[in-house]
Parts: structure tokens; C-alpha cells; sequence
């Protein structure tokens, strides 16, 4: 049986696994948004969060790595 060792993370992985969830968070809410409030059709809500997702993972996954750095 593994055990995660949450000590022995990088800042790497902590930055990407925050990043991961703030996108993921973020894709949701625009899903939510161009589904429901915007009345667009719910493929076309998803390509828009999932968009959207990909776009801002990188400057996230950037700027927190810089901040888990120090």
C-alpha cells in the first residue's frame, strides 16, 4: 500500500496540482455560465469551459510556481 508523503512534494507539484484545481473550477463555472445564463447549447458550453481551462492553465501553473518557490 502507498502512502503520499505530503512533505515530500516540490513546488512543481504543488503548483500544478493548484493549478489543475483552480481550471478545473474555473471551466466549470463557464460551463455553468454559457449553459445557463448565456442559454448556448451544452456541447457548445463545454468547449467554451474546457477552452477556457486550457488557456489559463499555464499562466496559473507559471505565477504559482513562482510563488511556491520562495
Amino acid at each position: 500500500m502507498n502512502v503520499m508523503d505530503f512533505n515530500s512534494w516540490q513546488p512543481e507539484d504543488i503548483a500544478r496540482r493548484f493549478a489543475i484545481m483552480f481550471v478545473i473550477s474555473l471551466g466549470t463555472f463557464a460551463v455553468l455560465a454559457a449553459w445557463l445564463v448565456y442559454e448556448q447549447a451544452i456541447w457548445a458550453a463545454l468547449l467554451m469551459g474546457v477552452a477556457l481551462a486550457a488557456v489559463l492553465y499555464w499562466p496559473f501553473y507559471l505565477i504559482l510556481r513562482q510563488v511556491f518557490r520562495r
